[in-house]
């Protein structure tokens, strides 16, 4: 799954959360279960780059200390071993986490089914602010 697309559903859970702490592991339970959709993943630039540009939106959204960004942030931190393992050439079998070596989902073509993930988590976290 796309970093980005990891960053804004873990954003839209954290809406859903009573605090911080809630926030970050339901986005970590989240890049789980959506690492196991099929996927395709991009290079490491562009990566970054989208991933940046989330973070950057929900921080402007909703600031850098609220619940959105901390389930961003919980969403992506897994990735980080994707990140090394890709930096150091290992191959998949070599990772840690079960949705990165194991339970990965299958390659896909098309980015169909992760435009419409980050569209719910986008949704959520667009909703007007509680009073």
């Amino acid at each position: 799954m796309i970093a980005a697309i990891h960053a804004l559903v873990g954003a839209g859970l954290g809406r859903l959360c009573h605090t911080r702490t809630q926030a970050a592991l339901l986005g970590g339970a989240s890049h789980i279960a959506a690492d196991m959709l099929p996927h395709r993943d991009l290079d490491i630039p562009r990566e970054a780059a989208l991933l940046g540009a989330a973070l950057t939106v929900i921080a402007a959204a909703r600031g850098v200390d609220s619940r959105e960004f901390a389930g961003a942030l919980g969403a992506v931190a897994p990735d980080i071993e994707n990140l090394i393992g890709r930096l150091r050439g290992l191959p998949d079998e070599a990772l840690l986490l079960p949705c990165h070596n194991r339970r990965h989902g299958r390659e896909t073509k098309g980015f169909a089914g992760q435009l419409a993930f980050a569209s719910m988590g986008l949704a959520i976290l667009l909703l007007p602010a509680e009073r």
